[in-house]
C-alpha cells in the first residue's frame, strides 16, 4: 500500500524560491507513487528520496519509501524508514505492520526478555499515542485540577465544595499517570536508535578496530544507542549484549 498524498503546508514550506525549473515535492511524491505502481521501484526510490531531501517530515513518505525499498530487497533501509514513519505516526497499523513484517526477514532473531502482560498491554497503547497527545492531556488534567483547587476556595456550599475535591483529585491522578507516560515515552520508546545498514557488521569490544569482536549483526537489526565516541557508537540489543560499532554501518532512526 502506497500513501498518495503530502500536506499541502509542508510541501509549500519546502519549495526553493528562484530554483528555475526544479520539481516540488508533491510533484516528485507523485513520480514516485507512479513509479511504484509500475514496478520501477528503483525509480520510486529515487524519487521519495529527493520528496525527503526537500525537508518534508511526513510520514507518507518515509512509508512508501520503505516499501519501494523493501520491493527491491534492501532490508536495512526498508526497515529505517518504516520506523522513522512510526515515530511519525505511531498510531497508524499499517506502518506498524509492515515494519513487523519486514522485520521477519532480517537475519538477527533477537529474543527480548519476557513481560508480564499489563505491562506488555501498557506498552502497546503508550507506543500508539503520539507524544504530543499526551503532553496535550498531562496539561489539560493539570489545569482543570488546579481550577477545581482554586474554585474550592471561593465556593461555600459543602457538596459543592466535596465535588470539587473529588474533579480535583481525578484531575490530578490522571496528570501523573500522563505525566509518567510521557516520561516512559521519551526515555524508553523514543529511545535513540540505529539500524544496520550493511549486509553484515562487527560489534567490537572498544571504539577501535584492533578491539574484540564481541559479535556479528546483519542489515536490518535495530540497535539501542548508549554513546558515542569519534566514529563508534556504542550499542545494545534487547539481549543485553552490548559494544561498540562504527557509525558507518548504521543510521540512526
Amino acid at each position: 500500500m502506497i500513501r498518495r498524498t503530502l500536506p499541502a503546508a509542508a510541501l509549500l514550506l519546502a519549495l526553493f524560491a528562484g530554483e528555475a525549473g526544479a520539481t516540488s515535492p508533491d510533484g516528485l511524491f507523485d513520480q514516485g507513487n507512479g513509479a511504484y505502481e509500475a514496478g520501477r521501484y528503483e525509480e520510486a526510490v529515487e524519487a521519495y528520496t529527493r520528496v525527503l531531501a526537500y525537508g518534508v517530515r511526513d510520514p507518507r513518505a518515509h512509508y512508501n519509501l520503505a516499501n519501494a525499498y523493501f520491493k527491491i530487497g534492501r532490508i536495512g533501509p526498508a526497515i529505517l524508514h518504516y520506523e522513522r514513519a512510526l515515530r511519525l505516526a505511531p498510531g497508524d497499523a499499517d506502518i506498524r505492520d509492515n515494519l513487523e513484517f519486514a522485520r521477519t526477514r532480517i537475519r538477527d532473531r533477537v529474543e527480548e526478555p519476557p513481560v508480564p502482560y499489563p505491562i506488555a498491554a501498557t506498552r502497546r497503547i503508550l507506543d500508539a499515542l503520539p507524544a504530543g497527545l499526551v503532553a496535550a492531556l498531562l496539561l489539560g488534567f493539570y489545569w482543570a485540577g488546579a481550577a477545581a483547587l482554586g474554585t474550592l476556595w471561593i465556593v461555600r456550599r459543602p457538596e459543592i465544595r466535596r465535588a470539587l475535591g473529588y474533579i480535583a483529585l481525578a484531575a490530578g491522578v490522571v496528570a501523573l499517570v500522563a505525566a509518567a507516560a510521557l516520561v516512559w515515552k521519551t526515555l524508553v520508546l523514543e529511545a535513540d536508535q540505529a539500524i544496520v545498514m550493511r549486509e553484515r557488521a562487527d560489534v567490537l569490544s572498544g571504539p577501535a578496530e584492533d578491539n574484540t569482536v564481541l559479535f556479528t549483526v546483519h542489515e536490518g537489526t535495530r540497535l539501542e544507542v548508549r554513546n558515542r565516541r569519534g566514529g563508534w557508537i556504542q550499542v545494545s540489543l534487547p539481549n543485553a549484549l552490548s559494544g561498540w560499532i562504527a557509525s558507518a554501518n548504521v543510521e540512526p532512526v
